[in-house]
């Protein structure tokens, strides 16, 4: 067979192979994919529905806001106000920030998928240092709310974790120590002198 009627046969071949799916101007599918993709604008209305706004004006996932209010309602009774700086953030904010620190421009940054800011359960408050009466509030007091602190070198990252979360003993704080009068949180019993 002359080479050039060998390289139209190929050609033919692959026309052929390919025509069904080219003319139908689609990819064709494997058995694993066959079913419909949800296109972006639904998969952020999906997660957009979860959200739900906290103080503050951030978003978090309904259950994590919950459970936020009644972690700020309770500092706010003692004295204390949990400025949130990040809460929810989408594919496009997570990938700039990651972006920016990947270039050292800004701080770390998980990359986009691999964030739970993105799924809503973490978030960023402003606590200064691990010297400050806020971060030492939320050390003593957040994992009755089931949020905790999962990011060593970050004071301020704190994620909603309420079934790995374990909660402190009744007449301890979260971070093991004795609860005196004055630092008793609200509806938390205290046991009666004899």
């Amino acid at each position: 067979m002359p080479l050039s009627l060998l390289r139209w046969s190929i050609a033919l071949f692959m026309v052929c192979l390919l025509a069904p799916t080219a003319f139908a101007g689609e990819e064709p599918r494997s058995a694993v994919s066959q079913q419909p993709r949800k296109k972006p604008a639904a998969r952020k209305a999906a997660v957009a529905k979860r959200l739900v706004r906290i103080s503050g004006g951030e978003h978090l996932r309904h259950d994590a806001a919950r459970s936020f209010e009644q972690m700020y309602s309770e500092a706010r009774n003692a004295g204390l106000w949990l400025w949130v700086i990040s809460g929810h953030r989408s594919w496009a904010e997570q990938k700039y920030l990651y972006r920016l620190y990947r270039k050292g421009l800004g701080a770390r940054a998980a990359r986009p998928g691999r964030s739970n800011h993105q799924r809503g359960t973490a978030l960023d408050i402003s606590v200064g240092s691990i010297h400050t009466r806020t971060y030492e509030w939320l050390a003593a007091n957040a994992c009755r709310f089931g949020f905790r602190r999962t990011v060593r070198s970050e004071p301020w990252h704190w994620e909603y974790r309420p079934r790995t979360t374990p909660a402190p003993l009744a007449d301890r704080d979260c971070l093991g120590r004795p609860l005196t009068p004055t630092t008793v949180p609200q509806g938390v019993a205290t046991p009666s002198p004899s």
